[in-house]
């Protein structure tokens, strides 16, 4: 796999996670960047409430309903 761009740094850390919580997953790469660099372009909550904030942000902006 490729990553081009920070979307695709992004996508894969969540493949990543969903998978690992599960079994045992190897994660083989070379980074092209910088782990600093790396670390920067990712989105971290810093505490449980701006985590929630972000999951009622994804609430509001998914509905079932909408086709």
């Amino acid at each position: 796999m490729k990553l081009r761009n920070d979307d695709d740094v992004r996508t894969m850390f969540s493949i990543f996670g969903q998978y690992n919580t599960k079994e045992l997953t190897e994660l083989n790469v070379s980074l092209v960047r910088s782990v600093e660099l790396i670390q920067k372009s990712l989105i971290r909550p810093i505490n449980n409430e701006e985590t929630r904030a972000l999951l009622e942000e994804l609430d509001d902006e998914i509905s079932l309903d909408d086709p």
